[in-house]
């Protein structure tokens, strides 16, 4: 049964919403099918007007499509006449002169009904995008006629769904506001509404009858959101709350005459009271110190001068009558233009910030003291200049007149003045131990006497009032101090006392340095004073060597020339002279090997490109007695002049050690890498192979009665690795050193790109 209800409502509505149209079609069907029955019994005259109505029903309902249909009703119309007429001419002039009073009449009412249709949208477009809910009913059978977007959406209705039709389905209460609603309008009606799932909807609802006081509309307002906004700005309003008496920016709200309207805990706390209440109704200028009124009135007149300045400094004052410093800021609340209804006044309280910045004052004057007396320090290069620049320094910058720098060298219990600033009797010398130095420099504690004369009465002889000395650090504990005082102040403040000992702690580094220095520079002309003793001798030892290679060696010579010319002249007994001829020569060779190391001692070394075959052809022509072979390539090493010194050793070994009958042969061969062998192999005793590895050490000296002093072996080794070379001792043949020796000479041969 519902749903034939349904039904029959959508047909209801189909044939509502298109009754124009059937108007239409059948009163032009009516017109056309009338006026052809009159025509065609003979009625001319009342005829045309049928064509009336519906001209009138489409210019009303289409206003911009009437000329076409009038058009199409006069073609029409003019058909009939011209088909049923009889009279000729003059009915279709009748006709036509008709047809033009029908476009006459179309035009006419389609442009009244195209602003009617106009102002009719308007009205539609407002009442279809309002927000709030609006829809109409009948005030007679209480029918809900129309209803607009907003109030279907706040109803829970889609728009195309069909309303209930009793205006009690959607406004349960009407009936108790039916007879005040006939005698005047509701408005600010706060009631429910009905939604679609029957839930109550809270609205504001204001309605009103139309002028024809056939339709009631009702205009409604959801409250919901207003609630929800109520509740938000309730939450944000105790939000703020909280937030302002938990900050610790005092805040206080003054009306125009500039009494105390709202404060908050922070305000409360700062002036020293108890509850708000206390401060509300004051003149929020009795709150401020005398000294800072007039910075505060400049300060709010800017403010009402349209400035936003920053906020200033002043001092507030408490209930209990104390000052503090305060950092206050003004925002204005007007009321409409340039009229002044409350201002909002913040401040907080910088005692702690004036403090630091204090402090801040005081650290950065104790850096600049100190700066300036390091960079004092610093330009000074000698340790009793630097004192007394440093200590002039420090007394000027600090207002002291008499001072003294003493020093004390690790180990020693007595500090020696080293500089001093003003007439005073100041000690040259204090033990640790004395007192009041006892505690900076055993101690290393700084130590500070105010009225001086009332501790140590001694010291009320020389009129000083106040008394600073502070330790200057060292390695192993104070090396020193410095100390200041003062004839006109009695006591030395905090901070300055903090300078003190930072400068004490400055000049540490400073004074170990140049203490340093001192015994450096002692040490070094006690060094100078040596080497200069030291130098005295060598040149006096250079002296007797030079006597005994020169005269000795002439000596030397004569004398084996002598022997010689004996042996080739006479017969004496040649046992005699030949030991007689050796040992000079053995005192000739002592000789040449002491010149040697002399020369390897001294200078720089500067090699360069030297032909062995030269050298060795010098040697053998040396001892033109022995049988020397030599063979093998001629080189170029890399080397200098003392290079014979290797072949005379080697070659005047082998023929001491081998006798008269040793053969010695000198081998030359060029190896890989650009070294350059040279073996000097005899037929003599050979040598023990235990002996080998440390045959070229200082002083090592062979098994038999012919060794010498062990300096030839040793200056072969030195020369060899003097050129970048090597030595080394071997068999002649390979495991049986009873056949002969054989040393081995490796030299760098030479390259023109060799260094």
């Amino acid at each position: 049964m519902k749903r034939g209800f349904s039904k029959f409502r959508s047909i209801n509505t189909f044939i509502r919403e298109h009754l124009f149209e059937f108007g239409i079609i059948i009163s032009a069907l009516i017109a056309l099918g009338a006026t052809a029955y009159c025509f065609s019994i003979g009625m001319f005259i009342l005829v045309p007007h049928f064509f009336y109505i519906p001209i009138i029903l489409v210019a009303y309902r289409y206003p911009r499509r009437a000329v076409a249909s009038v058009s199409v009703l006069a073609i029409g119309y003019f058909a009939e006449v011209v088909f049923f007429s009889s009279g000729g001419g003059a009915e279709a002039a009748n006709a036509l002169s008709r047809i033009a009073i029908f476009f006459i009449v179309a035009v006419v009412i389609s442009n009244l009904s195209s602003r009617l249709q106009a102002r009719e949208n308007r009205y539609r477009g407002i009442f279809e995008t309002s927000g709030p809910g609006i829809f109409l009913f009948s005030s007679k059978n209480k029918q809900i006629a129309e209803m607009n977007p907003g109030c279907f959406a706040m109803l829970g209705y889609s728009k195309g769904e069909a309303l209930p039709q009793e205006v009690s389905a959607i406004w349960p209460e009407y009936p108790r506001f039916a007879r005040a609603l006939e005698e005047g309008r509701i408005e600010g009606l706060s009631c429910n509404l009905a939604t679609r799932s029957g839930t109550p909807c809270p609205v504001l609802l204001s309605a009103d009858l139309l002028p024809d006081r056939e339709m009631v509309c009702v205009v409604v307002t959801g409250t919901t959101k207003l609630k929800q906004a109520k509740d938000q700005l309730r939450r944000s309003e105790e939000t703020l709350r909280i937030i302002l008496n938990t900050t610790d920016v005092g805040i206080l709200l003054i009306d125009s005459d500039k009494a105390i309207v709202e404060a908050n805990e922070a305000a409360v706390r700062l002036f020293g009271t108890i509850g708000r209440e206390y401060l509300v109704g004051l003149n929020s200028y009795g709150l401020v110190a005398e000294e800072s009124q007039k910075a505060i009135m400049d300060y709010r007149e800017r403010v009402l001068n349209g400035e936003t300045p920053a906020p200033i400094e002043c001092m507030l004052r408490r209930f209990d009558g104390t000052v503090w410093p305060a950092e206050i800021a003004v925002a204005l609340l007007t009321k409409g233009e340039n009229v002044l209804e409350q201002a909002v006044i913040s401040f907080r309280d910088i005692t702690e910030r004036r403090r630091a910045e204090e402090a801040m004052r005081e650290e950065n004057r104790r850096l600049a003291v100190i700066n300036e007396v390091m960079a004092v320090a610093a330009a000074s290069r000698q340790l009793d200049v630097l004192l007394r620049a440093s200590l002039e320094k420090t007394l000027a910058l600090l207002d002291f007149e008499l001072g003294a720098a003493h020093l004390m060298h690790p180990g020693n219990d007595r500090a020696y003045l080293r500089a001093s600033v003003g007439e005073w009797a100041v000690p040259p010398v204090v033990h640790r131990d004395e007192p009041p130095y006892s505690h900076i420099l055993a101690d290393g504690e700084a130590r500070f006497v105010d009225r001086i004369h009332e501790i140590y009465p001694e010291y009320d002889a020389l009129g000083i009032r106040s008394f600073a000395s502070v330790p200057i650090p060292g390695d192993g504990g104070p090396t020193g101090c410095i100390t200041a005082a003062s004839r006109i102040r009695e006591t030395i403040p905090e901070s300055e006392r903090l300078i003190l000992v930072a400068i004490g702690e400055g000049l540490g580094n400073a004074v170990v340095e140049g203490m340093l220095q001192e015994d450096l520079e002692a040490a070094l002309a006690s060094a100078n004073r040596y080497l200069e003793e030291a130098e005295a001798a060598t040149v006096e030892v250079n002296l007797y060597v030079d006597i005994l290679t020169h005269d000795i060696n002439n000596a030397n010579t004569a004398a084996m020339g002598y022997l010689q010319m004996y042996l080739e002249l006479a017969e004496p007994d040649r046992v005699l002279v030949e030991k007689s001829l050796s040992a000079v020569y053995q005192s000739s060779e002592i000789i040449r090997n002491v010149l040697t190391l002399r020369q390897l001692k001294d200078g720089p070394i500067e090699l360069r490109p030297v032909r062995l075959k030269p050298v060795l052809r010098r040697i053998r022509s040396y001892y033109a007695d022995a049988s020397i072979i030599c063979e093998g390539v001629d080189v170029v090493v890399h080397a200098d002049g003392l290079i014979d010194e290797i072949f005379a050793n080697l070659i005047g070994n082998s023929i001491k050690f081998g006798g008269s009958d040793v053969e010695v042969t000198v081998s030359v061969r060029e190896d890989e890498g650009g070294m350059v062998s040279v073996k000097i192999a005899d037929t003599g005793p050979g040598i023990p192979d235990d002996l080998k590895p440390r045959l070229f050490e200082r002083n090592q000296r062979g098994a038999t009665n012919k060794s010498g002093k062990g300096l030839g072996l040793y200056i072969v080794r030195m020369l060899a690795e003097r050129y970048g070379g090597s030595v080394q001792a071997g068999d002649r043949i390979p495991g049986r050193p009873e056949e002969g020796a054989a040393i081995t000479v490796t030299l760098p041969r030479y390259s023109p790109w060799r260094k």
